[in-house]
């Protein structure tokens, strides 16, 4: 085999170790330097030409690249690897220098001294030495469990997310999650308690959401429709921050957004998590995208992304529209193309083109949904997933929208509790003559009706 597909084959199965020099290998690996180094030259491999960066592209990741080299903290004149601790230490040393800025939200400067190492005892003392009966989930990063960890002179629940390599992901995936939690709080983003490196494990704790992912209630009649929207206008919130709507700071591309990602509180709180997968990118650069290999999960994925392999943040915002349609039909994109033989966005573009989209409602929850909040919902998300991603809507575009369709839907609700009191207008017009000036009288700058409906 030609180095050139070689070189793709064993990046892309992150596998790059194999094929680097052995001597090379124990100076860089799980470097920043070498991580942006492989992402530059896989992109001038893509098979599509128009696909590959430019020269002036490649020389500023290359610099990045020298950069990272140049700064690390070597202990001699060789380059030593960055363990997992010297890495966080970076990030929370960022957060305290951006802790003295004045224009620094106030819930970084809260977190940014928190210690958040946590000792491998502590952890396997909570989750009962990672004990079957713990687990609640699992995935690409490896098993999740709940667990009860000593706080104070009581416990608080928490979730212990545990690496295996073998599954796909590694330290950079685990790093990536790491800096993200520790430099982006925000009350719809997960939040996090801590994290263990020690020996071979890497774990990240989180805080416990009690309802679990909101993939298990997309079919329960329970969860009403302002519950749904509310839902929505978390994630929303949630992505508009990451996306660099809140802070000046790089954008966070999600990657893989999807309702198995997205964890509720007891009120039915959203809280985005699982960064693994998710890209810092510039807040401000020549160009909009990041050239990286295709990853996240079909019948989410926006299909530009995957054919181009040019991710933006309108990738997350076609996500987010396959989101806000399951939220709507209560059935999961896998579910509708296991029934349909189609994924949700082919099969609701169907429907529209149709002009039967309304059908697709969750039956149980349709008659309790206003007209002008299902259309106003129904508008936005099906603008998500235009395939021309120029198309698609902003993060705080899909906001507004969301939060305009819980207004609709509040305000047909309260006029709905006055259905007793409603009078037909006919009445009304009968009643007062059709508002002849006789049945009105004038006090001040007042007009008022003297004679009502009165049963005549």
């Amino acid at each position: 085999m030609h180095l050139a597909p070689l070189a793709k084959s064993h990046y892309e199965k992150k596998t790059l170790q194999d094929i680097i020099h052995p001597r090379l290998w124990n100076k860089i690996s799980y470097h920043q330097s070498l991580v942006k180094y492989s992402e530059i030259a896989y992109s001038c491999l893509n098979d599509e030409r128009a696909c590959r960066p430019d020269a002036d592209y490649i020389v500023d990741e290359l610099e990045k690249a020298l950069e990272f080299l140049l700064t690390s903290e070597n202990t001699d004149d060789t380059l030593q690897p960055l363990g997992i601790d010297q890495v966080v230490n970076k990030f929370e040393k960022s957060l305290e220098l951006k802790s003295t800025d004045k224009n620094t939200s106030k819930n970084l400067k809260k977190n940014h001294k928190k210690n958040h190492r946590m000792s491998l005892g502590d952890i396997t003392q909570a989750t009962q030495n990672f004990h079957k009966d713990n687990c609640i989930g699992g995935g690409g990063f490896g098993r999740v469990y709940k667990g009860k960890l000593q706080d104070g002179v009581g416990f608080k629940t928490i979730v212990a997310k545990r690496l295996d390599p073998s599954l796909g992901q590694g330290e950079q995936q685990f790093l990536c999650e790491l800096q993200i939690l520790l430099q982006y709080k925000h009350e719809n983003v997960i939040g996090l308690v801590g994290y263990c490196a020690e020996k071979d494990e890497k774990i990240i704790v989180y805080e416990y959401a009690s309802k679990g992912s909101l993939d298990r209630y997309l079919n329960d009649a329970c969860l009403t429709w302002v519950e749904r929207l509310n839902i929505c206008i978390d994630v929303a919130s949630a992505l508009d921050f990451l996306h660099g709507g809140a802070e000046k700071q790089a954008k966070v591309i999600h990657r893989d957004i999807k309702s198995a990602n997205i964890l509720l509180d007891n009120d039915w709180k959203a809280r985005l998590a699982d960064f693994g997968l998710s890209l810092i990118s510039p807040l401000v650069q020549d160009t909009d995208y990041v050239i990286d290999h295709w990853c996240g999960t079909p019948g989410y994925s926006d299909p530009f992304y995957k054919k181009s392999r040019f991710l933006t943040i309108e990738s997350d915002i076609y996500s987010f529209g396959v989101v806000l349609f399951e939220i709507l039909c209560g059935r999961s994109t896998s579910t509708i193309k296991k029934h349909e033989a189609l994924y949700l966005p082919e099969f609701v573009k169907n429907r529209f083109e149709e002009g039967t989209h309304n059908e697709v409602v969750f039956e149980q929850i349709r008659k309790r949904i206003m007209p002008k909040s299902l259309t106003t919902f129904q508008e936005i998300a099906y603008q998500c997933l235009e395939h021309e991603r120029e198309k698609r809507p902003t993060t705080k575009q899909v906001l507004m929208k969301l939060k305009n369709a819980l207004e609709l839907q509040n305000m047909a609700s309260t006029l709905a509790k006055f259905d007793d009191l409603r009078i037909p207008l006919k009445d009304v017009e009968k009643a007062t003559n059709n508002f002849h000036h006789d049945k009105i009288t004038l006090h001040g700058i007042e007009v008022m009706i003297v004679r009502l409906y009165m049963g005549h």
